[in-house]
């Protein structure tokens, strides 16, 4: 009974210790909003007191050298990976994230071609993601009474090369869902090139 419970509480905490805090995305380069490395808080502090983070993974263009394809895109933080990509070529209100470990997330708009609100559901859990202004795109959330909220914004006014993530959602959102609410800001706050 004491080797089921001292299991059960070692299991605990090797997953939570998979799950991390995101903190910033980053364009990779200056010029190109094609590539973003995500990072996260490793627990520790700097020497001048900050928390400190490290690269937890990336989100990039799949097909880098097709010249205005934009449809598919890939991901990778630390074990977990997949794609992004729109459902339909010609249809950029619908997109889904399948990751390698079987999630699949679907992301619509909530209205008819407006950019700026998207249902983002895995069919056990759907949150909206929108942006906080409809005519600037630097600020986005998902703020819900039951899961918390997920707020995404821009560390310099106007420049969405890099982005800061507070997020105080509830254990049981997955991190695909985060990766999907990180896609869809990034990808419609940024010019494509």
């Amino acid at each position: 009974m004491k080797r089921s419970i001292l299991f059960l509480i070692l299991l605990t905490f090797a997953v939570s210790a998979k799950a991390q805090q995101f903190s910033t995305i980053s364009a990779r380069w200056s010029d190109s909003f094609v590539e973003w490395d995500l990072y996260a808080l490793t627990g520790d502090t700097t020497d001048e007191g900050y928390p400190a983070e490290e690269i937890a993974g990336e989100l990039k263009l799949r097909w880098l050298g097709i010249k205005d394809d934009f449809s598919e895109w890939e991901y990778r933080v630390g074990d977990e990976s997949g794609n992004i990509r729109a459902k339909f070529k010609d249809d950029p209100t619908y997109w889904e994230l399948r990751s390698f470990s079987g999630s699949v997330i679907s992301m619509r708009t909530a209205w008819n071609n407006d950019f700026t609100e998207w249902r983002v559901t895995d069919n056990a859990t759907t949150l909206m993601l929108r942006s906080r202004w409809k005519n600037q795109l630097n600020e986005w959330l998902v703020d819900d009474l039951n899961y918390g909220r997920f707020y995404l914004y821009t560390l310099r006014n106007q420049d969405p090369r890099d982005w800061a993530i507070e997020d105080t959602l509830d254990q049981g959102v997955s991190q695909p869902m985060k990766i999907a609410f990180i896609f869809l800001t990034v990808f419609h706050s940024s010019p494509r090139m």
